[in-house]
């Protein structure tokens, strides 16, 4: 029998583990990096049972008393599942969640989709649960990544850029502290060129790399002894993943990103399938000198869809699920 109820502070262990053992999660769906930011964020994450076993997780907010989200809070959302779980449990799944929300009068999902590249075996379930469920599209976007394991190289700028870099004895570190590059690079050139801070504070990412010392990592580029170019990279199971990119002029000038990237995708993380350079969307219009940027690397696009599900609509369900599985639930 299915038991859907909100997430409670006592399923933090159970959640964590059910996380690092699920099909399409990373570590941001971890207790540890959602709950940073709690004060921002009315947590209205969901969890399903099944005989007292945790078979499902919907990291989630509240955005007002009929509307949640998964998550906007985080670079994606999704149903957090099993990777035994198959299609027709899965809709099953899909259909106690939000028959239980509609039961809490909430009325609407805002809903991130997982990144596909993300999953460490095929996770689509869900997607085609939306277009059952009529879920509406309100929004595309799109993510640039290279594929390592068969990677179209640079261009002639980058390549030659990268030398340029090497030539003037540029030298490419990770770092365990984020106080150089916060201070020195990243909010200064945010406060100049767009008059924005980072999404993380330095307290704040600090926070986080103690929670996470394997999975956020920080490497700079030094030209004598001085910092002018950095990178944090959010790195899970089969992606590294760019989470801030900032050089100042000298580092611009100098190639020191063109240095700094190519040893991060040609060394560092080879082993990966997936280097992530993320989006490249300003206030939701695309930065084309951005995007035309990351494309000189290797990195082609990857969809993210953004959508809006009406939980009246789980009864759509009905039909694609076992006899029994409804009589029990009605």
């Amino acid at each position: 029998m299915i038991e859907v109820r909100k997430y409670l502070a006592s399923d933090k262990d159970a959640w964590d583990t059910f996380i690092d053992c699920s099909k399409n999660s990373t570590f941001l769906f971890k207790r540890d990096f959602m709950d940073y930011h709690k004060h921002k964020f009315d947590d209205f994450s969901v969890v399903v049972f099944d005989q007292h076993k945790l078979i499902a997780a919907l990291p989630a907010h509240s955005i007002d008393s009929q509307t949640i989200a998964s998550h906007l809070g985080l670079s994606y959302g999704s149903l957090i599942l099993q990777k035994d779980e198959k299609l027709q449990r899965i809709l099953l799944i899909i259909f106690e969640l939000l028959k239980f929300l509609r039961s809490l009068e909430i009325h609407k999902i805002i809903f991130q989709e997982f990144h596909q590249f993300y999953n460490t075996i095929p996770s689509d379930e869900v997607v085609y649960g939306l277009h059952l469920l009529k879920a509406e599209l309100n929004l595309r976007q799109i993510v640039s990544v290279i594929n390592l394991q068969d990677r179209i190289s640079y261009t002639k700028n980058r390549r030659r850029n990268r030398n340029k870099a090497l030539q003037l004895g540029i030298m490419v570190k990770e770092v365990s502290e984020f106080d150089e590059y916060w201070n020195e690079i990243l909010i200064p050139n945010l406060k100049e060129r767009y008059n924005a801070y980072p999404t993380h504070t330095l307290q704040e990412i600090t926070q986080l790399h103690d929670s996470f010392p394997e999975n956020i990592r920080q490497f700079n580029a030094y030209l004598n002894g001085k910092i002018i170019a950095g990178t944090t990279i959010f790195e899970s199971r089969n992606v590294a993943r760019v989470q801030y990119n900032s050089a100042n002029q000298l580092g611009k000038q100098s190639g020191a990103s063109d240095l700094l990237y190519s040893e991060l995708i040609e060394s560092v993380f080879k082993h990966k399938n997936y280097f992530d350079f993320g989006t490249s969307f300003d206030s939701d219009c695309m930065n084309f000198e951005l995007l035309n940027w990351k494309e000189t690397f290797g990195a082609r696009a990857f969809s993210v869809d953004t959508y809006e599900i009406k939980t009246e609509n789980y009864q759509l369900l009905m039909n694609y699920l076992p006899t029994e599985s409804v009589m029990e639930s009605l």
